[in-house]
């Protein structure tokens, strides 16, 4: 039959092997999930079996003393700050109690001064009944708000709250037991044939209960966060269709308006122009006043068209692409330079090239195109323009490129509305334009149209 000693040692090895299983597996956890709480708990694990082990030696000598042995408290007391931080991030107590989060950092606080104190005694060489007294008081203090913060912890709704609660119980009434034992004589008795008369058999039996609650605590915390993040993604995945239905309105309400104004709007002044043709035939022996009003009229109402398609262009939806933006961009080229002494060159995208552009970009876009062409054939007095549109690194590049009489750089910066127009619609829509001219060289202006996050393939 094997002695009380033997089991002794079983036990205390049986108790450790459990521990370093729990902190291996935390530290595991901590290389799978990159959580800090995983760390400081196997640091905490490892801590304890230290101390566990530290207080093993100070058994054997004649004159022990619970708090004595410096490197005892301090190893102790580092336990107690991760223990700490754990509950902080286990519970979340920042955010559902700021109240105990502060009472927490006191206490963190209070451990810090007791170590710093313990630093001083053992340069001071105190006498072991003085440390063994701020030992005693100083965890007193602790357990004092451990009683302040644990009632409070109750009250919050937390799935993780029940097994921190037994876990803690646990560990408080091992550590009572223990410390108690010390000023039993009947029981502290240091007999190797009986565990149970060493303190540390109590407490490190109240450690491993605690790990156990504390394991499962974290198991039921990561669940609930799985169940959060699954209920989060559904929330998104939903917002995300309701968005795109919001979209598929809002590209119906633009075509809707784009057909009404074809259909309505554009028929009517059609039919002014038309009327004003006549009108002007009919009236054509009359005085000049008479006439040039009505060509007037003709005038006005052929620009108002002209000015309704572009609406009705930005507004269609299914103008949304870098190809029917070159085709725009083409037709608006020959119309305006038709009647002009300019031989056209244009460079546009590929056919295969179909990204979507969205309505105020593309608007602005081809705004600012329009009043470049229009400075040209006002202005350049060119022979020759080219034109070239391409996409490249995440943008649209829009090159405009004149021979006409160009002008200086001082011309530039005190230009008039013309060029101002043309940097606030590029800015409109986070673009850049560059101007480069210089007299008798031509112009050359570029503009760039980021299309990172504004454009997605149709």
């Amino acid at each position: 039959m094997h002695s009380w000693s033997t089991s002794y040692q079983q036990l205390r090895l049986f108790f450790d092997g459990m521990l370093c299983m729990m902190a291996f597996y935390a530290f595991f956890s901590f290389l799978q999930h990159r959580k800090a709480i995983y760390w400081q708990y196997a640091l905490y694990i490892f801590c304890m079996m230290i101390t566990f082990y530290l207080d093993d030696i100070d058994y054997q000598r004649a004159d022990y003393k619970p708090g004595a042995n410096f490197a005892v408290s301090f190893i102790e007391s580092l336990a107690f700050l991760l223990y700490i931080r754990f509950a902080i991030l286990l519970i979340e107590i920042p955010k559902l109690d700021p109240f105990s989060y502060k009472l927490l950092r006191w206490m963190s606080v209070i451990l810090c001064v007791q170590l710093a104190i313990d630093v001083l005694f053992l340069l001071s060489d105190v006498p072991d009944n003085i440390k063994t007294s701020n030992y005693i008081l100083f965890r007193a203090v602790l357990a004092i708000g451990a009683l302040v913060v644990v009632p409070r912890i109750l009250k919050l709704h937390q799935a993780a709250i029940a097994y921190f609660i037994a876990g803690s119980f646990f560990f408080v009434i091992g550590c009572l037991t223990a410390l108690s034992v010390n000023y039993i004589p009947i029981i502290f008795t240091k007999n190797p044939d009986n565990p149970f008369s060493y303190p540390v058999t109590y407490m490190q039996f109240g450690v491993i209960l605690e790990v156990l609650c504390f394991t499962l605590g974290m198991s039921v915390k990561n669940r609930q966060n799985e169940k959060e993040m699954i209920l989060a993604q559904a929330q998104l995945i939903e917002q995300l269709q309701e968005n795109e239905k919001k979209q598929s309105a809002l590209r119906r309400i633009r075509d809707d308006i784009s057909r009404d104004l074809h259909d309505e709007l554009g028929a009517d002044l059609s039919g002014i122009s038309a009327m004003s043709h006549a009108a002007l035939r009919q009236f054509k022996n009359q005085e000049a006043v008479t006439a040039h009003t009505i060509k007037t009229i003709g005038e006005t109402s052929r620009k108002v068209v002209t000015r309704m398609r572009e609406i009705i262009w930005s507004l269609n939806s299914t103008h949304d692409s870098v190809g029917n933006f070159s085709f725009r961009i083409k037709e608006t080229a020959y119309a305006l330079l038709e009647h002009q002494p300019i031989e056209l060159n244009m460079q546009l995208p590929a056919e295969e090239i179909d990204l979507y552009i969205p309505n105020d970009c593309r608007r602005n876009l081809f705004l600012v195109y329009k009043e470049i062409l229009h400075n040209v054939v006002r202005h350049s007095q060119a022979q020759n323009v080219k034109i070239d549109l391409f996409v490249s690194n995440d943008n649209i590049n829009l090159v405009v490129k004149d021979d006409g009489v160009g002008f200086a750089g001082e011309t530039i910066k005190n230009s008039g509305n013309g060029l101002l127009n043309l940097r606030q619609r590029t800015a409109a829509f986070g673009g850049k334009l560059s101007i480069d001219s210089y007299p008798g060289r031509g112009t050359t202006i570029s503009v760039l149209c980021p299309i990172e996050d504004n454009i997605i393939s149709v």
